[in-house]
C-alpha cells in the first residue's frame, strides 16, 4: 500500500510540481505521519480537481456538440453551476435540463440532456410567468403570489397527477432566487397554450404563473424523464444573479445577501376594461370565440383577454369597450356576418373535481337570442344593455379588475 501511495504521489505531484522531491524522499517521508496525511491530502486535492475538470469538460462537450443552438454564455453559466454543485456535495443524476430564458416564447428555449450518454433528448418550447413579460421575459422574483418565474439551480422531486395533469415538484437550490418555490407550487406541467400550433397561430405561448410550462404532446415523456433528483438550470442575463447566485460564485465569496426585487403590484398593470352580466347570482364575461374576432374585427386575437381554459376545444376572448361599440356603429360587421349576435356567449368559470384536484373550467351560460346591444354613454367606461328575445334585458358592466381565469 506504501509503495502504491509513493508511485501515486510521485506521478501526481511530478505533474503538478516538477521540482517536488524524488521518489525516495516520497518514500521516506510517508514514515512521518503528519506529512503522510498531508502529502494524502494534497493528492485527494490534486484528484479532486482532475475530476472535476473532467467533468466540466464532458459537459462542455455535451452541450456545445450536441446541439448548436444552445448559445455559449449559457453554457459557460450551466458549466459554473454544475461545477458549484459538486463543489456543494449536492446529488444528482446525470440528467440535465437547460432553460434559456433570454431568448423569446415563440422559439424553442429547453434542452434535457443525457450527460452519460453525451446526448440531447429533448429540445422544446416552455412558458413562464404572466407576471414576466408577454414574448419575451423581463422580469423575475422569488416572491409569493407574484406569479412570476424564478431563476437559478433546481433539483427534480416526484412526478404526481395535479390540476394541470402529469405534473413535477421541484426544488429551488438557489437562495433568494428560488427556494420558495415549492411553497409558491412551482411546478413543471403540460399546457394547451404552449403547443407549436398555439405559438404558430398566435406569435407566442401562453404564460403560466411562474410554472414552467410544456407542450401537453410533450410534457409526460420530459417529465418521466428529467424526475427523481435531476438539475435544472433556469437562465436569464441578470447581473444580480450573476454576482450573487451561491451556484456561479462558488470558487470566492459571493453576495449572499437576499436578492432585492421590487414587488410587481398586480393592480398596476394597466388591463382593458372588459364586460359581463348578471344571471341571477352568476356574473358571466361576455366573450366571443377567437377566429371570429380575428375575423369580425380584423384584428389578432389578444392574448391578454383570452380565457385561461377552453371551451368545447376553441378559445374565446373577452370583449371591450371598442369591440361592442364596432357592433353596434359599424354595419360591415352586420354585413359580413348577420348572425355576430348569435356567436356572443356569456362564460362562467367553474370548479371540479379532477384527479383528486379542483379544478376551473368554464362554461356557457344558457340564455334566449340576443336581439341588439344599446350604449349608454359613460365618461370612464360606456355602459352597454343587452337585449334578448324573450328575456328581460340586462346591463352589462365594465371591470378592469385581475381576473384569475382571464388572459395568457
Amino acid at each position: 500500500m506504501t509503495a502504491y501511495l509513493s508511485l501515486m504521489l510521485a506521478s501526481v505531484l511530478n505533474l503538478y510540481t516538477p521540482s517536488y522531491p524524488n521518489l525516495l524522499t516520497i518514500k521516506s517521508a510517508l514514515h512521518d505521519p503528519l506529512l503522510k496525511h498531508k502529502l494524502i491530502s494534497m493528492r485527494d486535492t490534486v484528484l479532486e480537481k482532475l475530476y472535476s475538470q473532467s467533468n466540466s469538460a464532458n459537459l462542455m462537450y455535451t452541450l456545445k456538440n450536441t446541439t448548436t443552438d444552445l448559445h455559449q454564455d449559457v453554457i459557460d453559466k450551466v458549466v459554473v453551476s454544475l461545477e458549484c454543485v459538486d463543489k456543494y456535495n449536492i446529488s444528482h443524476n446525470q440528467i440535465l435540463t437547460v432553460i434559456d430564458y433570454s431568448l423569446p416564447s415563440n422559439q424553442k428555449r429547453l434542452w434535457v440532456f443525457d450527460l452519460e450518454k453525451n446526448k440531447l433528448l429533448y429540445h422544446t418550447y416552455v412558458g413562464h410567468g404572466i407576471s414576466s413579460g408577454t414574448l419575451l421575459t423581463d422580469y423575475f422574483s422569488n416572491k409569493y403570489d407574484s406569479k412570476a418565474t424564478s431563476l437559478g439551480v433546481y433539483r427534480t422531486e416526484q412526478a404526481y397527477y395535479g390540476r394541470e395533469g402529469r405534473s413535477l415538484r421541484l426544488q429551488g437550490l438557489d437562495y433568494s432566487f428560488n427556494d420558495n418555490a415549492s411553497n409558491r407550487y412551482i411546478v413543471m406541467h403540460g399546457g394547451w397554450y404552449m403547443s407549436a400550433d398555439f405559438i404558430k397561430k398566435y406569435g407566442r405561448s401562453g404564460r403560466s404563473w411562474g410554472c414552467p410550462a410544456l407542450p401537453l404532446s410533450i410534457a409526460k415523456p420530459i417529465i418521466e424523464t428529467i424526475k427523481d433528483n435531476s438539475l435544472i438550470v433556469m437562465y436569464y442575463p441578470s447581473d444580480s444573479w450573476f454576482s450573487k447566485s451561491r451556484f456561479l460564485n462558488c470558487t470566492h465569496k459571493a453576495e449572499l445577501n437576499p436578492e432585492i426585487i421590487k414587488p410587481l403590484n398586480q393592480d398596476l398593470i394597466p388591463r382593458e376594461y372588459v364586460y359581463f352580466g348578471k344571471f341571477g347570482k352568476d356574473t358571466a364575461i361576455l366573450v366571443l370565440e377567437a377566429d371570429l374576432y380575428k375575423k369580425t374585427f380584423n384584428q389578432s386575437p389578444p392574448l391578454k383577454r383570452m380565457l385561461r381554459r377552453r371551451i368545447n376545444g376553441h378559445e374565446y376572448i373577452a370583449l371591450t369597450n371598442q369591440n361592442l361599440e364596432a357592433l353596434i356603429t359599424k354595419p360591415e360587421i352586420r354585413n359580413l356576418n348577420p348572425n355576430i349576435l348569435d356567436e356572443l356567449h356569456f362564460v362562467i368559470p367553474t370548479i371540479k373535481m379532477q384527479r383528486g384536484y379542483y379544478t376551473t373550467q368554464m362554461e356557457f351560460i344558457s340564455h334566449p337570442e340576443i336581439t341588439s346591444i344599446s350604449m349608454i354613454e359613460n365618461p370612464t367606461a360606456n355602459k352597454y344593455i343587452i337585449h334578448f328575445s324573450t328575456f328581460s334585458a340586462i346591463q352589462l358592466t365594465a371591470t378592469n379588475q385581475f381576473i384569475r381565469w382571464l388572459g395568457l
